[in-house]
């Protein structure tokens, strides 16, 4: 059973909180809240308890050590390089340009430094051996996915573009980081050497303090390039925002899809998928080769460590998918496209 402390329970029901983005309302904005569209309702706080008296959950290892790569610093000309650092952290290499998502390199994903959720294997890649950073992706303010030390410590150090949902400048702001540029579903930002990030719709929620429920814009991205296309999920359940995303982008060349945090399935499928669901995620999207991102390293949820990996090589079976077409890598693996 989780017994997790309640300053990391508070963001699921919270009372209060400062305001939120200010806008006009759209179809995924009242005025006050953001929302799925469609809509996938969440468990409420009956679920939340149902879940951590039920028990069942899987033990991990205190920790599993793993080899962590030195990055080029830059990927080969005509090539598309991504590297798995931890949970959702990957580093993109595309046309000269070096791309980190929702960068993890702390402890622990939590308000505080003290308690709460701890890592069990070392990031993929050394913070000091990071290349040049060009952009940070954020795809929502939960503190396993915008973690304000590692956003200051890229700020301090590289200086790059941050791009979030809107909203989510307030957070950077607090966390002392510049260039950070809020982002709309749909909206795009050109970097340099011809690529370009668009900001699309996910399936999940916000939250970062009290009673700051989803008054922050959630969402995946698509990064662009003379050399192909990398779609990072973020944090998602299964919807049909796959399907509008490949619709209006095109086929990625790489899908980066979580496959962690599902269990019980009942509580969690709303906003995390499962390793089945990230099978058809990529079937929907058409990637060329699907990377599996969000487990393995933070244990937030009822699976085992490396059950995700087991039930998507299942997975993989059944939709009779070939396993080099979506891989799981261990922390500090790469996977490049052929020239």
């Amino acid at each position: 059973m989780r017994r997790w402390p309640l300053v990391l329970l508070l963001p699921l029901f919270g009372c209060f909180g400062a305001a939120g983005y200010q806008g006009a309302p759209s179809d995924h904005f009242d005025g006050s809240k953001f929302r799925n569209v469609p809509a996938a309702p969440q468990p409420g706080f009956g679920g939340f308890l149902q879940w951590q008296l039920q028990g069942g959950a899987i033990d991990w290892p205190d920790w599993v050590d793993t080899r962590p790569s030195k990055p080029d610093p830059v990927a080969p000309p005509h090539t598309i390089r991504v590297t798995f650092v931890n949970h959702a952290t990957t580093l993109v290499q595309i046309d000269g340009v070096n791309i980190l998502t929702d960068p993890v390199w702390s402890e622990r994903v939590s308000p505080v430094s003290f308690v709460g959720p701890e890592r069990h294997k070392p990031p993929g890649i050394r913070f000091d051996d990071l290349p040049p950073i060009d952009a940070v992706l954020i795809s929502h303010d939960h503190h396993d996915h915008c973690d304000a030390v590692t956003l200051k410590r890229l700020s301090d150090r590289f200086h790059p573009r941050v791009l979030a949902g809107l909203g989510t400048a307030a957070v950077m702001e607090s966390a002392h980081v510049d260039r950070a540029t809020d982002l709309d579903w749909w909206g795009r930002t050109p970097l340099k050497n011809g690529v370009e990030v668009v900001f699309t719709p996910a399936q999940h929620w916000s939250a970062r303090g009290v009673g700051d429920r989803d008054q922050v814009l959630w969402g995946s991205f698509m990064i662009v390039g003379p050399s192909g296309s990398v779609y990072f999920a973020g944090d998602t359940g299964l919807g049909p925002h796959f399907r509008t995303i490949r619709q209006r982008l095109g086929a990625p060349t790489v899908a980066l899809l979580p496959i962690g945090a599902y269990k019980p399935e009942w509580f969690m499928g709303p906003s995390h998928m499962s390793p089945s669901q990230a099978v058809e995620a990529h079937r929907m999207l058409g990637a060329t080769t699907s990377v599996a991102i969000h487990w393995g390293t933070f244990d937030l949820a009822d699976e085992g460590q490396y059950q995700p990996v087991g039930e998507l090589n299942l997975a993989l079976d059944a939709a009779r998918i070939p396993h080099r077409d979506f891989r799981a890598l261990e922390n500090g693996e790469l996977f490049q496209t052929a020239r």
